[in-house]
């Protein structure tokens, strides 16, 4: 059987303020979007990777990912997304091969979820159906209306939802097909499956998974990648040491 991810990347990016949609800023020299794209990659696990993004920047995205960074055309589909989110990932289940089993949809601007996150989600999907993946909420949260304080919630039961989402293919394109036929707007692919009358397994992520949407989780994003790149080096430096090179 075939696995699939679908990531998004068809949002204006809004928030971040800059001239730049936020899957196309750089850090460290590449794009967010091509950051999260390798993490699939290095999973080893999708025999196809398909990327929605606007239209109009379709042929801007190919130039960028098989002409500067020289990615490979054969595992990659780049399509043009939809108005919402959910739209984006119904066009991109359209297209994918009817022998695929389990698909894991991810925010392009998550590009520090872990490769084993990633691979222990497609495992559980093939176990549970429906996996997302999420984190403890680490603040008090408390219910307000008309900026009056309602309820004070229980964050023990609380969680951040984070992607990869990843599910049995056969099961999130009834919940599209469903949404659709009842004009449902829904938050994430987890909900549609929520609304199906399913249960969708919660398994927890690092909460160094953010979703990059503005300058100060860019400069997060930044202090990540820096740190990270400098343990990679630390190692690699370690490994010469140890074989006296």
């Amino acid at each position: 059987m075939n696995n699939s991810a679908i990531i998004t990347a068809a949002g204006s990016g809004q928030r971040m303020n800059s001239s730049k949609k936020k899957q196309f800023i750089e850090i460290e020299g590449k794009p967010i979007l091509l950051h999260t794209l390798d993490k699939f990659i290095q999973a080893q696990c999708f025999d196809s990777i398909i990327i929605t993004c606007p239209a109009p920047d379709v042929v801007f995205l190919e130039d960028i990912l098989f002409g500067k960074f020289g990615y490979e055309r054969n595992q990659i589909s780049i399509i043009p997304g939809g108005k919402r989110r959910q739209d984006s990932v119904y066009n991109a289940l359209k297209i994918i091969d009817e022998t695929t089993e389990i698909v894991a949809i991810h925010d392009s601007v998550r590009p520090f979820v872990k490769e084993s996150e990633i691979i222990e989600s497609v495992e559980l999907a093939k176990k549970y159906g429906a996996v997302t993946l999420a984190h403890p909420v680490k603040n008090t949260i408390k219910q307000v209306e008309n900026y009056q304080i309602v309820k004070t919630l229980d964050r023990k039961n609380l969680r951040e939802i984070y992607t990869p989402q990843t599910f049995k293919v056969k099961l999130i394109k009834k919940a599209h097909e469903f949404a659709k036929t009842k004009n449902l707007t829904v938050r994430d692919d987890a909900e549609l499956v929520e609304i199906f009358g399913k249960d969708v397994y919660v398994l927890k992520s690092s909460s160094e998974n953010i979703k990059v949407t503005n300058q100060f989780d860019l400069k997060i994003a930044n202090m990540i990648l820096k740190n990270r790149n400098k343990t990679q080096i630390n190692a690699d430096e370690a490994d010469k040491h140890r074989s006296g090179k």
